[in-house]
């Protein structure tokens, strides 16, 4: 008896390409490491001590800059929202694009605040190197595991 109903008979159904989560995996795990790395050679250079990750007494300088970096999260993230609603179907550029101008916006008054009223004053230059380092880190990694990034974004 030859059924094609059910999982029977659907070989190709349940296959689909799994090579795509491999790149995935190795551009997460050397963003990461190339990422920390950086930072940690810039934290030494530079002198500057090391903010808690979930500690948010230690990220801001002052309570204004707080209140701001409220004000970016918040915002940025119904701009983000709004950006993709907007723009479902010319797929995920402009979402990626506008997260990735709040989160560097955020960083240069991050950069903007920490220069103004930061006891160290390499804090804002750390600041700036980790926002230009990490960016070229993502997208040099971006195009080593995704060479056809660029065809997948246009």
């Amino acid at each position: 008896m030859n059924r094609m109903d059910g999982m029977t008979g659907m070989t190709g159904y349940y296959s689909a390409p799994t090579n795509w989560v491999w790149a995935l995996i190795g551009f997460l795990v050397v963003t990461g490491i190339s990422i920390a790395l950086v930072n940690w050679l810039l934290r030494k250079i530079l002198k500057v001590e090391r903010k808690k990750l979930f500690a948010p007494s230690s990220n801001y300088v002052n309570g204004r800059h707080e209140k701001v970096d409220g004000y970016f999260r918040w915002g940025g993230a119904g701009i983000a929202l709004f950006a993709y609603f907007a723009s479902i179907e010319h797929g995920p550029t402009i979402p990626l694009v506008v997260i990735m101008a709040i989160g560097a916006i955020q960083e240069l008054y991050t950069a903007y605040m920490e220069k103004r009223h930061s006891d160290n004053p390499n804090d804002y230059k750390y600041t700036l190197l980790q926002l230009l380092t990490g960016g070229v880190i993502v997208i040099t990694c971006l195009f080593a595991f995704f060479p056809d990034f660029v065809e997948l974004m246009l």
